[in-house]
């Protein structure tokens, strides 16, 4: 029984930081969006990188040679 309250935690431990590290970077202004896909269909996204107007980057995933880049200004 313990392991698996052990177990339960950990993984929402987990879950809270991976959901909240982006949506943090979310707030932020900006400048454009590049995502990548894994393949020429574009339907599964592989990962994406963010610049903000402030010069900061936000990166997951795995870049891929499909990508797709949306520019918003500052």
């Amino acid at each position: 029984m313990f392991k698996k309250v052990l177990t339960a935690a950990a993984l929402a431990a987990f879950c809270a930081v991976g959901i909240t590290a982006p949506v943090q970077a979310q707030g932020k202004k900006q400048e454009f969006r590049v995502v990548w896909y894994t393949d020429e269909s574009y339907t599964q996204i592989s990962g994406q990188s963010i610049r903000f107007c402030d010069g900061t980057f936000f990166k997951n995933g795995t870049p891929t040679l499909y990508e797709e880049e949306t520019y918003y200004g500052c």
